[in-house]
Order: structure tokens, then sequence, then C-alpha cells
């Protein structure tokens, strides 16, 4: 009877060490499951603080559509202003487009990613893109291939082609790990209290002599730089916005050989005794470029060295182009005669830029010149059915600078010239009683050689036109004329 006891007895306590084991664990494995759940919603409640990046002709399409993904997602992420960042990285002298750089924004700004969006031309054709640089080491976590062409209405649509990869990389970013705190110091032991002294006099109670009177007065004074610093960083990022000012020219121009041709050519001729000329090779009546001059031109902006704002961008500019060895044939075509052409003006220059990083500009120009095309005389005589014309004009132009790419730009000009007096060809001798207008315009290409230095092909041209309003009795009749100067030019340009 003793025996069956101890046996049952044992075997309910080797059935409670079994299952005790079991019991302890159940718990712990839903423990574990619960901390994963609740570990991925805090993670998923948290945004991303993500900030975006862009350069180049397209940069405004390309920022408005990319935060536009990011604010479609608004629990997902928070948009940083990027004019934030560009003035931390100012301050910091970092690129934040490059994986030091980012990092070193990200570390400030507490960002998660930056996504730097570059629209700038490649070849002929304009690309746009996109890089997710991660926040914590700014390495790139996405970079979908380039979208070719790009431009203003196509830039958006890339943008949401690539937006699948781009947010698989944001998913990935983290932001950059805080500062570890310092542990709390363990307490220092109180030292006990020194025994009580019997209370002195009151006459001899040197009390109020010895209240602390200087610690409230440290405290406000230790406050006061603390409260100032916080405004200084929005004064430091406003003040790296005006780049525009900084970067304008105090001084610009070129200089190079110029080819150039001309062609007169009279209308309504009643008499046929009017000469047409042409220097240069001769297509269907148009005079191409085949003669050479010396051509340059200059700018001055005298107040961009001292001030900011409007008034650099007003400049005087003057350009001038200088033949040599040119040579005329008579009627006969036996003489040849010396022949100078030569073109000058001067004038102010006021330049209104615009667009993306303001990169491109505005120009209205008003100018006065002087167009003279001479043919001299040899022993005395010279021709005769040929009048020697010193154009004076005052005009007004329009231009258009722009950057086509971080290494083209283009300039494109076009202007009104009135002559105020045309040498002999409104001499009483030719036509005293005629009228006249001038049209110019150019175009540019330039190729950046270093950021002072650069590459120009330009090619121009300038049209006089005339109506002679003939009477009779005059010592020519004709309805009218065309004097045009076409010219092609490399030059080697310059900007301070």
């Amino acid at each position: 009877m003793t025996r069956t006891r101890y046996a049952s007895a044992a075997a309910l306590l080797g059935a409670a060490l079994l299952l005790a084991p079991a019991a302890d664990a159940a718990p712990k494995k839903a423990s574990a499951k619960t901390a994963q759940s609740a570990k991925k919603k805090a993670q998923a409640a948290e945004a991303r603080r993500v900030a975006v990046l862009a350069s180049g002709p397209h940069a405004d399409a390309a920022r408005d559509a990319l935060e536009a993904e990011l604010a479609r997602r608004p629990a997902r992420y928070e948009i940083v202003p990027e004019s934030a960042v560009r003035a931390a990285a100012s301050r910091m002298g970092r690129d934040p487009t490059q994986p030091a750089g980012a990092a070193a924004v990200a570390s400030e700004l507490g960002l998660s990613a930056v996504v730097v969006a570059d629209t700038s031309t490649v070849g002929k054709k304009p690309q746009v893109r996109v890089t997710v640089r991660n926040g914590k080491d700014g390495k790139a976590l996405a970079s979908p291939p380039a979208a070719k062409p790009a431009t203003p209405k196509l830039v958006p649509v890339a943008v949401k082609r690539q937006w699948t990869a781009l947010e698989r990389g944001l998913q990935k970013s983290s932001a950059p790990v805080a500062a570890p705190v310092a542990p709390p110091q363990p307490a220092t032991p109180v030292e006990p209290e020194p025994s009580v002294k019997p209370a002195t006099p009151i006459a001899e109670t040197p009390a109020p002599t010895k209240t602390p009177a200087a610690e409230p007065n440290r405290k406000p004074v230790a406050a006061t730089p603390k409260e100032n610093k916080a405004p200084e960083k929005p004064e430091d990022s406003s003040s790296t916005e005006p780049e525009l000012t900084a970067s304008a020219p105090i001084v610009e121009g070129a200089l190079g050989l110029k080819l150039f041709g001309r062609s007169l050519r009279y209308k309504d001729d009643v008499f046929g005794v009017l000469r047409p000329y042409t220097l240069g090779p001769d297509v269907g009546g148009f005079a191409l470029p085949g003669a050479p001059q010396l051509a340059g031109d200059v700018t001055v902006y005298p107040l961009a060295a001292f001030k900011k704002g409007a008034l650099a961008r007003l400049g005087i500019t003057g350009s001038i182009d200088q033949s040599f060895g040119l040579k005329s044939t008579g009627s006969s075509g036996e003489v040849t005669y010396p022949t100078t052409a030569r073109e000058w003006q001067a004038g102010l220059r006021y330049v209104i830029p615009f667009g993306a990083a303001k990169q491109h500009g505005f120009e209205v120009t008003g100018t006065y010149g002087m167009n003279t095309f001479r043919i001299d005389a040899v022993d005395g005589e010279r021709p005769l059915d040929l009048p020697n014309v010193e154009y004076k004009t005052a005009g007004l132009g329009l231009g258009v600078r722009a950057a086509l790419s971080e290494k083209f730009d283009f300039n494109f000009r076009l202007g009104y010239q009135h002559p105020l007096d045309s040498g002999e060809l409104s001499s009483d001798a030719w036509f005293p009683r005629m009228s006249a207008g001038a049209v110019t315009g150019s175009a540019t290409l330039a190729y950046r050689l270093n950021r002072i230095l650069d590459v120009r092909l330009k090619a121009d041209l300038r049209r006089y036109f005339f109506k002679f309003n003939p009477e009779p009795g005059d010592p020519y009749v004709a309805g009218g004329a065309v004097d045009q100067y076409p010219g092609l030019s490399l030059q080697v340009g310059f900007r301070y």
C-alpha cells in the first residue's frame, strides 16, 4: 500500500516536470510575434523625410513631378524644401548630389533620402536621370536608366514610369543614426551634512551679505546666445538664394576672324546705267562670305563689381569689324582699287535673367554706329559708277541668350537700325530724296572650354534697303536698292 502511493506520487511529479517547459515556451513565442508586428507598425507609421534636388534646363518640371508623387503619399514621406538642403550644403561646403555631401546634409537635416534629378543635355538630346541616395551613407539605392528625349511636357511622364523603381529605393532608405547618448552617470554619494552649530547672535550673522545674488543673473546671460542662434540658420539660407547677382559678369566679349561679303543691287533701273556690286562668291545675286575681317566685341558691366541686383546687369557695349587686303575692280576689270570695309558700334546693353537658376537672359541693346565701304582711288582715279557709302545709324536690338547644356550656350539677336546718313548714295549726285532703313540679325553658338573661355561660331547679316523717290532731272532714276552684308565668324570668347 505504501509502495503504491509512492509510485503514483512519482508519476504525478514526472508529468508536472514534462509539462512545465511547454507551458513556459508558449507565452514566449506569442510575445515575440507581438513585438515584431508592433515594430513593423511603428516603422510604417513613421514618414521618411525626403528632399528633391533638381538641375538642368528642365529642373522645375522634374522637381514638381517628383514632389507631386511624394505628396500623393503623405503617410510615407515628408517633403523637405530644396532651399533648406542647398543652404545646409552651402554652409558645409559640400555637394549634396554626391554621396559624401548627401550624407552630410542628411545628417544635419535628418533626411532618410535625397532624390537627385539631372535634366542636362547629353549629346544632341536632353535627358532626365533620377537617383535616390540613402540618407545614412549617401549610396545610390535606385538609379533607373535615363529617359530620352526629355522636354517640359515629357519629364512628368518619365518620372511616373520610373517611380516604381524609385519608391523601392525610398523604402530601403534610412536616416543617419543619431549620436549615441552618454549613459547616465551614477549619482554621487551625498555627503553627510555637517553638524549644526549653535545659532549666532543676530548682530553677528553675515547672512544678508552672503546671499548668492550673482546666480540669478547668470542664467539669462547664458540663455541669451542660445536663443539668438536659432534664427541664424534661415538668415544664412536666404543669403545663398540670390546667386544670380553674384554670378553677373564684370566683362564679356569675343575676338576672332570673320569672313564677310557684300551685294548691292538696284531695283527698277530705268536707264540700265547703275552698276551692281558683289564682294565674295555670287550665288543668284547673293554674295557669300569670303573676304577677311578682324571682328571683336566687348561689354563691360561697371557696377557688377560693387553692386548686386538690377544695376549690376547694365553694361557698356562696343564692337568693331575691320577688313584687310581688299580689292575692287573697275567696270573694265583691268584695274583693281584698294577697298576698305569697316563697321563699329557703341551703346548700352541691359540683361534680364530668367529660367531655372537664372541661366538664361533677355537682352535689350541701344547703339549708335557707322558702317563704311569705301573704294580708294588709284593714280587719282576711282570708279565713278560705284558710290562710297558711310551709313551712320542709331538702332535698338533685342536678344535671347540660353544655356543649352553644361557646355553649350546659344545667343540670338535681332535689331532695327535707322540710317541717319548714307554717304555718297544719299548725296545730290546720286539719290538726294531717298529714304532708308536697315535690319540686323545674328546667331551664335558657343562651346565653353572652362569657366572663363569659350569658342564661338557666329553667323550674322546686315541688310540696308532704300526707296529713292526719283523726280525728272535726277542724274539717276531707280525705284530703290538693297545693300546687304552676310558674315561668318570664328571667335574666342571670354566672360569674367
